[in-house]
């Protein structure tokens, strides 16, 4: 009886995602999302598919931050394996205009909320991620909205 390997739980494939994003792996990251995967940053105010919001969005930072890494403070997995919680900081060293936000070569470290949610395969079709951005624009030094 030959035995497959079953599918990656949501904690799994959470944790693959940052180990890469804190590669700068972009391909890497977007080849964990199922077909149709989405990205949604609500604090953006950004929604879309993996290919371009997702990519373009970490792409963009990568270049504005180009230090740019993560540590996973916790996972949490709800009951089905299919949900990951991850509480996360983000941070580097700004070298260029990015998001609004024009570079005085600050650094941020700023603490976020991620939640995967995946298929039966284990392949993330969702990602939602909410962070304080008046925290951020203050640590990079933008104190205006205008």
């Amino acid at each position: 009886m030959t035995q497959t390997a079953s599918p990656s739980t949501a904690k799994t494939v959470a944790t693959q995602f940052f180990d890469r994003y804190r590669t700068q792996d972009v391909a890497g990251m977007v080849n964990l999302f199922a077909s149709g995967g989405t990205v949604e940053y609500v604090p953006y105010g950004l929604k879309g598919p993996v290919d371009e919001a997702g990519a373009g969005t970490w792409n963009a930072l990568i270049e504005a931050f180009p230090n740019l890494t993560n540590r996973i403070i916790s996972i949490r997995q709800d009951e089905t394996g299919r949900v990951a919680y991850v509480d996360v900081f983000i941070g580097g060293t700004q070298v260029k205009e990015a998001f609004g936000v024009p570079s005085q070569g600050k650094t941020y470290d700023l603490r976020h909320l991620f939640v995967f949610e995946t298929n039966e395969a284990g392949q993330i079709t969702s990602v939602v991620s909410f962070w304080d951005n008046a925290d951020w624009y203050q640590q990079l030094g933008k104190t205006t909205l205008a």
